[in-house]
């Protein structure tokens, strides 16, 4: 049975993993525990790892217990008891707080030749296959897996392919191209040696800094001395060291007795020399079924003795992460999460080991009394607290909650239009003060992190394939950043710009994900002097609405303002919630809810027949792949808005009531209507709070369903009666639960496929009733003021699609109202779209003012 045709999860699983270091053997002991099996290959012609020694810190330990694997560490090499950090003569600088903070992470760190650890992961990994001499040149993937190509012309084919082999990995390379390292500035030399020194207690640890110079020593157990010492040269020769010792000897000549004295006792031959040098971070580690692990993803300066920890972190995260419920299902995604889970981490450790590198190589009077003033004054407790940090394993998250569902019959017609022409809606806010692109690029992550659909992409087809959300892992949000040149006299306006060419233009790619893309717009020095940044969200609608996209942006700012303040804001995801029809109370489900269904479309048949109504006329046809919206942007001042409310509140209606009316008078009269008539406007209607369970407006999805009102138009009559009548008509809907019964439609009488799409948007476009739409989300309590930022400007605009002709939006906040209208380029011509945009502004200012003179 072949692996598309076998149930999910019911096939064995192999790693083919490249390298056997420290990161390859532990992968491969961490992958066999969790049942997964493991052939590991390495081009060395034998395993060796003479003359250097290494820290296996609490994290490591504390990481390796999750999986029962205890490798006898502390047998082999010596636990560390004392950390203290002296001058280049032996004198104290500092004792570090290493022992109790190692007790308090539970774990002790052990120090020991790389030779004793690399043969503790073999007895452990006794059972896979190591082949030596496998020199990795190449790889490709497809639908069963990948293939590993080898020098000698052999191959090795499995499911998951681990790069593991360190600095130079191969793997790397042919996932990222070529790249350049980054230079410490500096050689370090490295040996092993039978040494006793009463300076060096029993698991003792002692760094000693001069200037432009370092050296440590570490006692390893079995009366044996690792020891370790960097000078300041220039790239040129630290990459290539052809020195000898006494060169090393005459380095240290006038150092500490014991400094020396190791020296002294180390063989020629026995004495490495090591360039130090690390990359710039790679954020993607991997694609398909392939993956990176340890140096090879993210080689580290030794300065804080965590590279062999992070590469066992990291094994044991990917282990538990395939071990997790389905992940055998979706294998790349598994890859995906456990890069995600990953890679904040070891950022953070890449940075501070080369932070502290520069730090405690200091080579003037001033740096080295910095550093050294640094380790003297800062209190203990800080000092254990940072410590704390990277010796404490952060842990196995809880899997995820994943969406993984086939697209509900509503959001199968939006994903339908959407690939017809683009059905996008853009959320927009202004904050006024500096703004980081970096921060607001780790606010979106933390972002994408805390919300299921917004790491899901949609599987499907013409032929019939039922559309499925589908998760994606490692794909963040896209975000573009527009620079605005200082003294652009259309600066102000250029976010309606973006809106109108990019954002409700050009679709998201719904087959690689995520739905949704970012936009920072900045014009320097425009507010007063202060920055002024203009954020766009835009989200298919087949996953947002307009109280998704207010939602999560504020998030966004809100995330973006914590970490402005150095918080780290929780990642924990939200639920991942079913399809909205799923969650409709039990009257609108089933049999009961095919009746309510049944009844409503035959109201709504006999109103149509009954009143006539009119629509929206089109200025010219234009193919439904052909329609783009554009928009025309219009608002409220706060005066104009206080005038409105309080017109609303005498008259008995509501600002939606208000709003629509306009829009139907400036539609009627721009057609010349001599004669009262009946006009359709839709109004969708948000219905969370009636779902079983009720859904938070912080979760995202699509949660409105859109009810024509038929209102009657009468020449040269007040505004107020026809507000009135369709604030009633949406109440009196609202009541019956009619937008409940409209959930249930698309199930009966909507496309199935994009072939049969045509059909149904014929009938919308040449009969429907909802050619003419507002959409006013109310009054909104986004804040004036988020973290060091102001906010002002917060708005929606819709796309349309193929779903109508013009559809106006409303927002309330910042004490304004911002009426958005969008509409098809071509079916109604940008003229005609300012006149009624224009006309429908001055109807519903020109009621305010006889209201307010009445």
């Amino acid at each position: 049975m072949s692996r598309k045709s076998a149930m999910p999860g019911d096939w064995p699983v192999k790693a083919l993993v490249i390298g056997a270091g420290i990161g390859g053997l532990t992968c491969a002991v961490a992958l066999r525990r969790v049942g997964i099996e493991v052939a590991v290959y390495e081009r060395a012609t034998e395993l060796r790892a003479a003359g250097s020694g290494l820290s296996v810190m609490s994290n490591a330990v504390t990481a390796l217990a999750t999986l029962g694997i205890d490798l006898g560490l502390d047998k082999r090499g010596r636990v560390v008891e004392s950390f203290t950090v002296l001058d280049h003569r032996g004198r104290e600088i500092r004792d570090l707080p290493f022992k109790e903070v190692c007790e308090k992470a539970g774990a002790p760190s052990v120090c020991l030749s790389r030779s004793d650890l690399q043969e503790a992961l073999l007895d452990a990994a006794a059972d896979c296959p190591v082949r030596l001499g496998a020199v990795a040149t190449g790889f490709e993937t497809g639908d069963t897996g990948v293939t590993v190509r080898f020098e000698d012309g052999s191959s090795a084919h499995g499911d998951l392919l681990i790069g593991a082999d360190g600095f130079h990995s191969a793997v790397r390379a042919r996932l990222v191209g070529p790249e350049t390292s980054q230079d410490s500035g500096y050689v370090c030399w490295l040996g092993i040696v039978p040494f006793r020194h009463p300076a060096l207690a029993p698991g003792g640890v002692r760094h000693y800094w001069g200037s432009g110079q370092r050296f440590g020593l570490v006692d390893i157990g079995h009366g044996r001395a690792y020891w370790w010492g960097t000078t300041n040269m220039p790239a040129a020769r630290s990459h290539a060291w052809d020195g000898t010792k006494d060169e090393i000897a005459q380095a240290y000549a006038g150092w500490a007795d014991e400094v020396r004295a190791v020296i002294e006792a180390t063989p020629p031959g026995d004495i490495l020399a090591v360039p130090s040098r690390d990359r710039t971070f790679l954020e993607r580690w991997g694609e398909g079924p392939v993956t990176l692990l340890g140096d090879a993803a993210h080689p580290m300066l030794t300065t804080l003795g965590q590279g062999s920890a992070m590469a066992i972190e990291d094994a044991v995260v990917l282990a538990h992460t395939l071990a997790e419920p389905g992940a055998r299902d979706d294998l790349p995604l598994a890859l995906r999460t456990y890069e995600d889970r990953r890679r904040d981490r070891t950022r953070a450790m890449v940075a501070a080991s080369r932070s502290m590198s520069d730090l405690e190589q200091a080579d003037t009077p001033e740096r080295r009394k910095v550093r050294d003033d640094y380790f003297r004054l800062t209190a203990r407790q800080e000092l254990a607290r940072r410590n704390e940090e990277a010796l404490t394993f952060p842990g196995i998250p809880d899997p995820e909650p994943r969406v993984r569902r086939n697209l509900s019959p509503l959001e199968r017609w939006y994903w339908i239009a959407d690939r017809t022409s683009p059905l996008n809606g853009v959320i927009r806010a202004r904050l006024h003060g500096p703004l980081e692109l970096p921060l607001l690029r780790r606010a979106l992550d933390v972002l994408q992190a805390r919300h299921p659909l917004l790491r899901v992409a949609i599987s499907g087809d013409d032929e019939g394939a039922a559309p499925a959300f589908r998760p994606v892992g490692g794909r963040p949000i896209p975000l573009r950043h527009v620079q605005v040149p200082a003294g652009d006299p259309e600066a102000d306006a250029r976010w309606q710009r973006e809106i109108d060419e990019h954002e409700l233009a050009e679709g998201i790619d719904w087959r690689t994900g995520p739905l949704l893309r970012a936009v920072v717009i900045t014009q320097q020095g425009a507010g007063r002097g202060a920055d002024v940044h203009d954020l766009l969200l835009t989200a298919a609608h087949c996953m947002a609405d307009g109280m998704t996209g207010l939602s999560v942006l504020g998030e966004w700012i809100d995330i973006a303002a914590q970490l402005s303040a150095g918080e780290e804001p929780s990642r924990t995801s939200r639920r991942a919630l079913p399809a909205a029809e799923d969650l409709l109370p039990r009257p609108h489900r089933g049999e009961a809810g095919a009746a309510a269904l049944a009844a409503l479309m035959e109201r709504d048949a006999e109103e149509a027949r009954r009143l006539q109504p009119r629509r929206l006329t089109p200025s010219r046809p234009v193919p439904f792949a052909r329609r783009r919206t554009r928009m025309v942007h219009r608002s409220l001042t706060a005066g104009q808005l206080e005038l409105l409310v309080d017109a609303c509140k005498r008259h008995g209606t509501t600002v939606h009531g208000a709003l629509a009316a306009a829009m139907v008078t400036a539609v009627a009269q721009e057609a010349g209507t001599p004669e009262p008539a009946h006009f359709s406007i839709g109004s969708p209607l948000d219905f969370r709070g009636e779902l079983d369970p009720a859904v938070a407006y912080d979760e995202a999805g699509t949660y409105a369903a859109t009810l024509p009102s038929r209102v009657l138009y009468r020449p040269g009559t007040p505004l107020w009666p026809m507000a009135r009548a369709i604030a009633r008509d949406l109440a009196d809907r609202r009541q019956r639960a009619e937008h409940l019964s409209l959930v249930n439609l698309l199930d009966r009488a909507g496309p199935r496929t994009p072939a049969d799409g045509e059909a149904f948007m014929r009938y919308l476009d040449e009969q429907g009733p909802l050619n003419l739409c507002l959409s006013n989300l109310g009054r909104h309590g986004f804040p004036d003021r988020v973290g060091p930022w102001r906010v002002s400007g917060t708005q929606l605009v819709a796309g349309i699609s193929v779903t109508g002709a013009l559809v106006a939006t409303a927002l309330t906040s910042h004490g304004r109202l911002a009426w958005n209208f969008s509409y098809i380029d071509g079916m109604v011509t940008a003229p005609r779209a300012r006149h009624l945009a224009d006309a429908s502004v001055h109807t519903l200012l020109s009621a305010l003012h006889l209201s307010d003179r009445a």
